[in-house]
């Protein structure tokens, strides 16, 4: 019994950790990224949601993934005007960063992008 009541709590607590991404019809996306950033660095970015009306709207549930030149980014789970943040990866070049959503089908498609370029080395400070 004990080991029972052990399982379902563990497995409540990985449930209540997962949240499901909006879906497309629900809002409209844009990403604020930096144009650049150094291999040294982190990415720092926010995805914004808005109403169809303008509005803007906070904490809604979206998926995010980086493809860094030479690795294959992982889906990543954020929140709207909530900041993100990740180590570099890969090589110098044109990373894409992705905002993803739910469409009518169920499918995760791409509703916002941004394209960082990765530099060798540290940026000049601004």
């Amino acid at each position: 019994m004990r080991i029972f009541l052990l399982i379902s709590a563990l497995a409540l607590s990985l449930v209540a950790g997962c949240y499901v991404a909006a879906t497309t019809d629900a809002y409209r996306w844009e990403v604020h990224a930096p144009a650049q950033v150094s291999m040294d660095g982190r990415l720092h970015f926010t995805a914004e949601a808005r109403m169809p009306d303008g509005t803007p709207a906070m904490d809604v549930p979206y998926v995010w993934r980086v493809e860094w030149v030479g690795v294959q980014g992982i889906r990543h789970q954020g929140r709207s005007s909530v900041p993100e943040r990740i180590q570099v990866k890969g090589e110098p070049g044109k990373a894409l960063l992705q905002i993803l959503a739910f469409d009518r089908s169920h499918h995760l498609v791409e509703v916002a992008r941004a394209t960082i370029d990765v530099k060798a080395g540290q940026l000049p400070a601004d």
